[in-house]
């Protein structure tokens, strides 16, 4: 009798070592899983973190632009409102052209509204016509892209005055 217990304490049944493996590879699977879920994530946001920096570029292009022109004869006040810009490098700094710009995954716009003030000179909310600023213009910057994860865009949006009227 004795014997029959040390042959039962000297090894594994295939049962504990079946128990053992999935054990193992259940904890694994789920470390595995952990480091997919991460990968996708930093994926997700380093295209939200690119499309950002694309929007800051386009705005500050949209300054520079506003800055080296004249803002009724070249400049932002002759822009039209609700189309479709973008920037380009232009000799003397940046410029603006029509149109949709695309770069790798993403698209940008930058699109100029005309705004109005009340009587208390203050930005109206819902466009007046009546009351239109012609020194001032909203821009918005889109930055759009597809991935994994479907269509997602990035807004950035400001006014711009005529500083120099």
């Amino acid at each position: 009798m004795e014997n029959k217990r040390k042959i039962k304490k000297q090894g594994f049944t295939i049962v504990e070592i079946i128990i053992v493996i999935v054990v193992v590879v259940s904890v694994f699977g789920t470390i595995l899983s952990f480091f997919t879920l991460d990968i996708r994530n930093n994926e997700r946001n380093r295209n939200k973190l690119q499309a950002v920096l694309f929007a800051k570029e386009a705005m500050e292009a949209v300054r520079n632009f506003r800055d080296n022109t004249d803002w009724s004869v070249n400049g932002i006040g002759t822009l039209t409102a609700g189309a479709d810009y973008h920037p380009v490098i232009a000799s003397s700094g940046w410029g603006i052209v029509s149109g949709v710009e695309s770069s790798e995954i993403f698209t940008r716009t930058v699109v100029f509204n005309n705004i109005s003030r009340d009587a208390n000179d203050n930005i109206e909310i819902i466009y007046n016509p009546a009351n239109t600023d012609t020194n001032t213009k909203s821009v918005t910057v889109t930055v759009n892209w597809a991935d994994r994860y479907g269509e997602t865009s990035e807004s950035l949006k400001t006014y711009l005055t005529n500083w120099r009227n």
